[in-house]
């Protein structure tokens, strides 16, 4: 038995059940982009203005919760400084969001930019990813969809430039592709990457593609 993260309790998994439930999803989400919204608004089957607006590729969001600490703080330690436990502290709450998924969805981890990738070292999305499939017993798609458009940093930008920032940035390398697919990210924030990955997807011959994110922004 080993020790949660935060707590430092025994626990046999990553992160004790208390601890697990500092990550708390949005009571009433869009239902297309999961963006919280205010329950006099919520009438089951609503999406957000800006999905009503501008509707994104992507068929749905699942997340583990909203993007604030202490989760945001988990983000940035795995993106950013290299704490790979992390990875599978987020794939541990992923798990059970996607539950009612039917498992012959397979899981595709969004991908970096090769020269990011370099910098960095490894790609965060794709470490949950791998992990999220041992757990959910689902199989990943590798080498299907490649970043071939190396951008700025999405949450450098403002909201209005993100759109062009992602736009054409993406290449489906396969044509034999399933019909659904579940699209593994750490972070939703506009939802403009995941669109337009999703957007490729769909060029490609995906019929549904959901995005499984740990965390969505609030705004």
């Amino acid at each position: 038995m080993s020790r949660c993260v935060v707590c430092h309790c025994h626990t046999q998994t990553l992160l004790c059940k208390e601890c697990q439930t500092l990550i708390k999803p949005p009571e009433y989400g869009c239902q297309q982009c999961a963006k919280p919204m205010p329950k006099a608004n919520h009438h089951g089957t609503l999406r957000c203005p800006d999905c009503r607006k501008a509707p994104p590729a992507f068929n749905h969001i699942k997340c583990a919760g909203i993007y604030q600490p202490p989760g945001s703080d988990w983000v940035m330690a795995l993106k950013f400084s290299g704490h790979l436990h992390w990875a599978r502290a987020m794939a541990e709450l992923l798990q059970p969001v996607i539950k009612d998924i039917a498992v012959d969805w397979p899981l595709m981890a969004m991908p970096l930019h090769r020269r990011r990738l370099r910098t960095r070292g490894y790609n965060q999305a794709f470490e949950m990813t791998r992990l999220l499939a041992g757990f959910s017993g689902r199989q990943v798609l590798t080498n299907v969809l490649e970043r071939n458009k190396y951008t700025a940093m999405q949450a450098t930008l403002p909201e209005k430039q993100r759109r062009a920032n992602v736009r054409d940035a993406f290449t489906v390398k396969h044509n034999d592709l399933p019909q659904s697919v579940l699209l593994v990210d750490d972070v939703l924030t506009t939802g403009q990457t995941l669109s337009a990955a999703a957007a490729s997807l769909k060029k490609a011959g995906v019929d549904q593609v959901y995005g499984v994110v740990f965390l969505r922004s609030a705004g």
